[in-house]
């Protein structure tokens, strides 16, 4: 099974949904993602401090929306590579 560590490039649509599998965190927890379909091209999903904002760092001010961690996965998100707490 891939970990984020063997993947060097946009995972493809499988390794999305191996990896999100394997992300065994509460799946009605709140996560931060780009809008399907948004012109970033974002796959990933990102955990969120106490006050809603995006804890693992290096993003822009893009436009993202919160959703339960079990939407993401089911619209082919993945756990952002340097989330707190998982590490594919």
């Amino acid at each position: 099974m891939p970990t984020r560590e063997h993947i060097d490039q946009k995972p493809t649509s499988e390794q999305r949904s191996e990896l999100a599998a394997q992300d065994t965190r509460d799946d009605d927890d709140r996560v931060a993602t780009t809008p399907n379909g948004a012109y970033t091209g974002g796959y990933a999903y990102h955990e969120l401090d106490d006050d809603g904002e995006i804890v693992c760092g290096g993003h822009s001010d893009g436009r993202f929306v919160e959703v339960t961690r079990a939407e993401a996965k089911r619209t082919g998100k993945t756990p952002a590579g340097s989330a707190s707490g998982f590490s594919a």
